[in-house]
């Protein structure tokens, strides 16, 4: 019988709907489309969690303003920190004394402590989970697609040619293991001219 890699979400959280944010490329927005999607989410009245799983390369927090480290619940347990209006976020920097101490760790370890952000972190009772994975297609994300049912990905990419082709390595993942995408969102398309108002691509 096919094996399950799914991790057992923590006892005191309930998460209706996962949604992954990827790409096969590094710094098209995945991080800043996460954020305007929770922020957005987070207005329609929904409760939102945020899982950074970019360990390598954190950047949520700081895009909402929190520092600091995640304090541990009292029967066992991580807690999250929550932004302004509510929306609960875990990051690996988040855990850190010193935010610019780097993360050298190697594949395994970075894709067990994402694991343990779904299997350990007492999340609460939220309608949705975004979570920001890092570009490619190597350990951390084959982990977040294996380990956490996620009810499908949405998909950054910007206009380039080298980076569509890049970024459609991560849409046959998805394809492979049977993940919807939910949508495409092409970043960085043009920019509008501040003197003139005329569109550059």
């Amino acid at each position: 019988e096919p094996q399950s890699f799914l991790e057992k979400l923590n006892p005191a959280s309930s998460v209706k709907k996962v949604i992954g944010v990827v790409s096969g490329k590094g710094g098209v927005g995945k991080s800043m489309v996460t954020e305007l999607a929770a922020v957005e989410l987070r207005r329609r009245g929904l409760k939102v969690g945020i899982m950074d799983a970019d360990v390598t390369g954190p950047s949520i927090p700081k895009a909402f303003g929190l520092s600091g480290i995640c304090e541990a619940a009292p029967l066992g347990g991580i807690l999250p920190k929550e932004t302004k209006t509510g929306i609960k976020v875990m990051s690996v920097n988040l855990l850190l004394e010193d935010i610019t101490s780097p993360v050298v760790w190697r594949g395994p370890v970075i894709a067990g402590t994402v694991k343990q952000f779904w299997t350990d972190v007492i999340w609460g009772d939220l309608d949705c989970m975004l979570i920001d994975c890092p570009p490619g297609t190597g350990d951390v994300p084959l982990t977040i697609f294996q380990s956490i049912p996620l009810d499908g990905i949405i998909v950054v990419t910007s206009p380039q040619e080298l980076v569509s082709m890049i970024v459609g390595k991560a849409v046959r993942m998805a394809e492979m293991m049977d993940i919807p995408v939910l949508g495409l969102v092409e970043n960085m398309s043009y920019l509008t001219c501040p003197d003139c108002g005329k569109e550059i691509d």
